[in-house]
């Protein structure tokens, strides 16, 4: 220990110790004495220099040192450095001799040089203290005082009571109160304490903050007063549990502020109990939530529409985990498939599509699962009760937060219009590229025999069609119903067409009870594999076709006759496919009456009718009759059914009271004066609305010629002979009351070969006629659009005049042109 002792000294100036450092020897006073006093403190004397004479067992097992090795050691020794540096030994000592006493709790140092954290007691010694305490050793009779040195000071007497263990608990509830008290006033929620009674004992700064009291109001409220009285009941059930039953709540509660505002809270409370268990009351931490219950409100509302929405939504609605199970549905999934709830929980997707197409809907959910891709696809819901209904599926990955992918989810639409939509525009096609291909053979048949065979073969050979039929009516017959003969058929044996076909034309079992003919509508009947009329169903089962379309066959409002057609599909003949049959209906009307009207320029043997009128509805006797002059109607050329061109020839008159009174008329478009002969003038009506030449070709027939004189016609009228004459006269003297049948003649034409209309050319063309039309011809000057020749160069080849040339050629083609539409008349040249 002298080496600590010098250490200690850290070079001071003060003399070294003695090595035999001790009190005077009157100073008598023992250490040991002291320790049985103090048995829990360490005591030891210093010198008046601060350094150890006495030790007792205490120090030494306080710091280490035996007594041998401490005496004489200077009292800074004890100290730590930092404590030395500062000169704290030297300042309680000091301390000590001028106050006479003194204390201080600090840190020492052991012999190892560890700390401890001790008591230190410091009382000086002086020479009166040692008077008295010899005096008590003297023997009363001895007679020479001691004491001229009374306030000498002898030294110090040190008691040192280690703390070091009291300190460290004082340390660490310090720290503990420090870090807690820290938190409490860092905390951002309101911090509060109770104690058992109700009284407020402790809380942060947010409390009035938040609360709006002061600390004084504070100081006196209980826990109610802070909450919203709709709500007290809850928290004092709360603080209740907290007191006698939970050791921890949470509850939500309105906080009430001083200014009565409400705040929702959430309050986590606690109980304080000390160390015995005896409950001293109760804190927590009260949390604004204002912001979650606004969130949770939205989340509500956002629920709520959500839930409104998915269940309201016409659609299917599903979500499936990774397992494939059902595990989230609206009610429209049950409606849809017939399964009720407890069915539902768990089952698999393609539990609920059509076998032919669970390949197809799999391949589309390990896309989802495993590209993570969006994915539409159809297939049809198989129901409960074994239906298949076509879906579209729209349907996505569900995945969290992490990527984590939870399961898939979608949207089934109900397509069956739109596949129904879909399957009629393939059959609107079908049939269009059907009718199309009659069009064509209609356009080369020469006869109304091989019109309706073309029609009903074409639908035959058709996959879309199992059979076909058309029957003729006649209209003339007045009976309950209009006699429907088939005429022709194909894919059906003709027992069919007379046992199953006829009742479709029959109105028996038709809703309107009116018959196609007399609507002149088509009319469906689908479904037929399921019809309730027996003879329907039967033959629809044994024929396979489940739809058929009966067709009118008119024009210009007359009746011809029916197609009948049958289709493979139930649904077939929807309204558009209706439309296109209807139009069809109507084009098979045009075409036969037409071919009856373009026989007549071939037929042998034709109907000629004489008529006379003077009914003022047809425009060519009214213009007579307003003009008295004489009209001449030389050919008429039909633009649409009731637009047509009139070429007229009128005597008599001044072109300008035609020009005037013509181009007033309501039935006159347009006009135009051709030219002017003498007294004649040649003029173009374009005559528009129901005439008496659209009425004749409705019927096939034709006006062959018409002469009116001061409005009295005589015109001649041609028809076929396989034309029934009384309906076509029924029709003219029903729409002309004013008109009557004069005559009727069977008339022979003579039939003309190529080699006669040659003849007959070659007399009315002069040589120079024929060579300009000749040349002309083969010389490419009818070529178009661009001529091989012009007439120049044609004349120059001819050797005569420009001029010469277009006459020469002009009156040929007169000629040629009067001899194809006008064979019975010839010409002068």
């Amino acid at each position: 220990m002298t080496d600590s002792s010098s250490e200690c000294d850290g070079g001071s100036d003060e003399p070294e110790p003695p090595t035999n450092a001790e009190f005077p020897a009157e100073f008598s006073l023992d250490v040991r004495q002291l320790t049985d006093l103090v048995s829990d403190h360490a005591v030891w004397l210093l010198d008046a220099d601060g350094r150890v004479v006495t030790w007792n067992e205490g120090a030494s097992e306080l710091t280490g040192y035996d007594e041998d090795e401490i005496v004489g050691t200077n009292y800074r020794a004890f100290f730590p450095p930092e404590s030395r540096e500062t000169g704290r030994p030297s300042q309680l000592l000091e301390r000590a001799r001028t106050e006479g006493r003194t204390e201080d709790d600090g840190w020492r140092l052991r012999s190892d040089g560890s700390r401890l954290w001790v008591r230190e007691v410091i009382a000086p010694v002086r020479g009166d203290d040692v008077a008295v305490a010899s005096e008590s050793d003297r023997d009363e009779s001895a007679t020479e005082p001691i004491g001229d040195r009374g306030d000498d000071l002898l030294g110090y007497a040190i008691l040192v009571h280690d703390r070091t263990a009291a300190y460290e608990r004082e340390r660490e509830l310090r720290e503990e109160k420090a870090f807690t008290e820290s938190v409490f006033e860092a905390q951002p929620d309101i911090v509060y304490a109770f104690d058992a009674d109700g009284n407020y004992i402790e809380w942060n700064d947010r409390v009035p903050e938040v609360t709006g009291y002061t600390e004084a109001e504070l100081a006196e409220m209980a826990p109610l007063e802070f909450v919203a009285p709709e709500h007290r009941e809850r928290i004092a059930d709360a603080i209740t549990r907290i007191l006698e039953e939970d050791r921890y709540v949470t509850a939500e509660a309105n906080l009430l502020t001083s200014d009565g505002d409400r705040i929702p809270y959430e309050f986590n409370s606690a109980r304080i109990t000390d160390d015995d268990g005896t409950i001293l009351g109760f804190t927590g931490i009260g949390r604004d939530i204002s912001d979650r219950k606004a969130r949770e409100r939205e989340l509500r509302e956002e629920k709520a529409l959500t839930e409104s929405i998915f269940e309201v939504q016409p659609d299917l609605l599903y979500a499936y985990d990774v397992d494939g199970n059902l595990i989230h549905w609206n009610d429209r999934f049950e409606q849809l498939t017939g399964y009720d709830a407890d069915e539902l929980e768990g089952m698999t997707p393609l539990e609920f599509i059509a076998p032919p197409d669970r390949d197809r809907i799999e391949r589309a959910i390990e896309r989802i699962m495993e590209d993570g891709e969006r994915v539409t696809a159809e297939g049809r819901v198989l129901t409960k009760d074994g239906a298949h209904i076509p879906y579209e599926f729209n349907s996505a990955r569900i995945t969290d937060e992490t990527g984590t992918v939870l399961g898939f989810t979608g949207v089934g639409r109900d397509i069956t219009d739109r596949k129904a939509r879909e399957r009629e525009l393939e059959r609107l096609e079908r049939l269009n590229a059907t009718i199309r291909t009659i069009d064509e053979t209609m356009v080369a048949a020469e006869t109304r025999d091989e019109i309706e065979t073309a029609i009903v073969d074409a639908f035959a050979a058709a996959d879309a069609y199992q059979f076909a039929a058309i029957g003729r009516v006649d209209t003339g017959v007045t009976l309950d119903r209009y006699p429907w003969e088939p005429q022709v058929w194909a894919g059906i044996s003709a027992d069919g067409v007379e046992d199953v076909l006829s009742s479709f034309v029959d109105p028996e079992h038709d809703v309107s009870g009116e018959s196609p003919v007399e609507t002149g509508t088509v009319q469906c009947y689908r479904h037929l594999r399921e019809s309730p009329v027996d003879e329907w169903r039967v033959d629809a089962r044994e024929r396979d076709y489940g739809s058929v379309a009966v067709v009118p066959i008119v024009a210009s409002g007359r009746a011809y006759g029916l197609l009948v057609v049958a289709a493979h599909e139930s649904a077939a003949f929807a309204d558009r496919e209706r439309g296109v049959l209807q139009e069809f209906g109507g084009t098979i009307g045009h075409a036969i009456n037409a071919m009856a009207v373009r026989r007549l320029l071939y037929l042998d043997t034709v109907v000629e009718l004489e008529f006379e009128s003077t009914d003022r509805q047809d425009v060519c006797i009214d213009l007579s009759a307003r003009t008295g002059c004489r009209l001449s109607l030389d050919h008429v050329l039909p633009l649409t059914d009731e637009t047509f061109v009139y070429y007229v020839t009128i005597s008599d008159v001044d072109p300008d009271r035609i020009r005037s009174i013509a181009g007033d008329h309501p039935s006159i478009d347009e006009l135009r004066r051709i030219d002017t002969d003498g007294d004649d003038s040649h003029w173009e009506f374009v005559v528009r609305g129901p005439t008496i030449t659209g009425l004749l070709a409705d019927y096939g027939a034709r006006m062959r010629s018409e002469v009116v004189e001061d409005g009295v016609s005589s015109c001649i009228v041609q028809v076929s002979p396989d034309v029934e004459v009384r309906d076509l006269v029924e029709a003219v003297t029903t729409a002309y009351p004013d008109m009557q049948l004069v005559s009727k003649r069977t008339d022979e034409q003579a039939v003309e070969t190529r080699g006669d209309f040659r003849q007959q050319l070659e007399r009315e063309f002069t040589t120079k006629q024929r060579t300009a039309l000749e040349a002309a011809y083969y010389g490419g000057y009818f070529e178009w659009p661009t001529r091989s020749s012009d007439a120049s160069e044609i004349a120059d080849r001819l050797g005569i005049a420009r001029q010469t040339f277009h006459q020469h050629l002009r009156v040929a083609q007169e000629k040629l042109l009067t001899a194809y539409f006008e064979s019975d008349e010839t010409s002068d040249g």
